[in-house]
């Protein structure tokens, strides 16, 4: 409890202890507050300390049904915080979340819930300001983009998309921050990507249905990001469409409309799915894409052109 105070406070926000006699499933409540300003955001904390709680790389809270039907219907948010006293550090968990997901799936049980120590899921003093408080304001972390970069090549699937999302949210200016996002679009196994790469490449093409960076980026940015994303050949747009939901066919609103920028990005389109559709190389699954999008190119060509990013149509 003294260590998460000491955080909370020195961050200039609240914490009220809360006392034993009435703790089920709180150990306290911390009121945010932004720049001296008190934000109408209150979180409870449910706090464990010990090495029977901490391994290497991992976190533990166990947790009875009662607790976990309490943190899933409370109207506050629930953070777990676990502490290690030997590093004097300490990790967190969205409990609420956590406990929702669970529930699911069980009912009227208990369980441990398990997490990893991640590169943003630290509780201290400095990424308490930084990644946790904006993210409990549903605001992007605030923290540089060499960091970021780190996340989003991070073999974390999760840590991967949180860097990928505030990487597009907070740097999307900044030649780097799409010198980041495009290698690793193009270096990391499908399995190893989230969507929400693909989709802020398909904004950096243009899209009126999700949205598309024009004035907001500096034009030579801008035009040089979307001149790398334009040499996407074969190996890139197969993995793009092993990424595409099971079923799911290619009108509005759905998100493989929402990438049709990156397949009809140029006039090379119909060579590369075809080369797609005709090779063993791929599953069959992604050749039967490649298939209904190369002939949906031959036969609606003036609908597909609007799809075309390398004759001067940029959004």
């Amino acid at each position: 409890m003294n260590y998460v105070r000491d955080v909370v406070e020195k961050a200039g926000c609240l914490l009220k202890e809360i006392n034993l006699q009435h703790d089920f499933g709180h150990d306290a409540t911390m009121m945010l507050v932004v720049d001296g300003e008190v934000r109408p955001r209150e979180v409870a904390v449910q706090i464990k300390s010990g090495v029977s709680y901490i391994s290497r790389t991992t976190c533990r809270l166990p947790a009875t049904a009662s607790h976990i039907h309490f943190w899933a219907e409370h109207d506050l948010v629930t953070l777990g915080v676990v502490y290690d006293p030997a590093e004097n550090l300490a990790w967190w968990i969205d409990l609420q979340t956590a406990a929702r997901q669970f529930r699911v799936a069980n009912t009227k049980v208990g369980a441990t819930f398990n997490f990893e120590k991640r590169l943003w899921n630290r509780f201290d003093q400095s990424d308490f300001s930084s990644i946790l408080v904006p993210t409990l304001l549903g605001e992007a972390p605030n923290v540089s983009l060499e960091r970021l970069s780190t996340w989003v090549m991070d073999a974390d699937i999760e840590t991967h998309d949180l860097g990928v999302r505030t990487i597009r949210s907070r740097y999307y200016r900044e030649a780097a921050a799409w010198d980041c996002l495009i290698k690793a679009f193009k270096s990391r196994p499908a399995n190893q990507l989230t969507l929400n790469l693909p989709i802020a490449l398909a904004k950096l093409l243009g899209h009126d249905d999700i949205g598309y960076y024009s004035n907001e980026i500096p034009n030579d940015i801008r035009a040089s990001a979307i001149a790398e994303v334009l040499t996407f050949d074969v190996d890139e747009i197969a993995k793009l469409i092993s990424m595409l939901p099971d079923d799911e066919d290619f009108q509005r609103p759905s998100v493989s409309y929402s990438l049709m920028p990156l397949f009809g990005q140029s006039s090379e389109s119909a060579r590369v799915l075809s080369a797609i559709r005709d090779s063993d190389k791929f599953a069959p699954s992604v050749r039967q894409v490649a298939r209904g999008l190369f002939e949906w190119c031959q036969r609606d060509p003036i609908r597909w052109r609007f799809w075309r990013r390398d004759s001067g149509k940029i959004l």
